[in-house]
């Protein structure tokens, strides 16, 4: 995932998503990673080696400031906060709409290209698909539950969920289609070997 130059300068995906992420508390890049995942990684993901240098540029433009924490039998950590300057752009970058971006989608590319192979590679990719959507489901569930649980008085609680539903909703469509897909698949091979059965009785 590569940042995007915004009007500020700084990359409007990873800096801004950084800043996000320090909306919620003071964090080393350590704790930003676990909290990515934890958090928005169903739909936002950053590596360690977009995390430290986003942070470095964050702290040259006082977005974000460094503080040292010494820790007693352990390393000493860096821990990055927002500056007032940060909460600012973090609502100026809320403000403006969200982009529409063209996504990338492997399993459509082969699925358009499906006609050059046998079905069953076809069919064994939809599967995969439509397994991890279900998957996706069930973690989906589980996060709106420990949000319900944990933060059931903090206010951005309704936000986070709006995006785990999202989610859900993407999943439970793509799991139909996913059947869907499945059973035009089948209908597929099974004209194709009516055709195959045809041909050698002719023969």
């Amino acid at each position: 995932m590569k940042e995007k130059t915004g009007k500020h300068g700084t990359g409007t995906t990873t800096s801004e998503a950084l800043l996000g992420i320090l909306s919620i508390a003071p964090m080393s890049g350590y704790d930003m990673r676990a909290t990515i995942e934890r958090s928005i990684g169903n739909f936002w993901n950053e590596s360690f080696g977009q995390i430290y240098p986003a942070l470095k540029r964050l702290t040259e433009e006082k977005l974000v400031e460094k503080k040292a924490e010494r820790r007693k039998g352990h390393p000493d950590r860096n821990v990055y906060s927002l500056t007032a300057k940060g909460e600012d752009r973090v609502r100026e970058w809320l403000e403006v709409p969200a982009a529409n971006e063209v996504p990338r989608n492997e399993l459509l590319l082969k699925l358009f290209f499906g006609g050059h192979a046998p079905v069953s590679a076809s069919r064994e990719s939809v599967e995969s698909f439509v397994t991890r959507q279900q998957q996706a489901l069930k973690r989906y569930r589980e996060i709106a539950k420990q949000i319900r649980k944990e933060h059931s008085d903090d206010p951005r609680a309704e936000f986070w969920l709006m995006t785990v539903d999202y989610g859900r909703h993407y999943s439970e469509a793509m799991v139909k289609w996913g059947r869907k897909t499945l059973k035009e698949l089948d209908a597929i091979e099974s004209r194709a070997q009516e055709k195959s059965a045809r041909k050698k009785r002719r023969e």
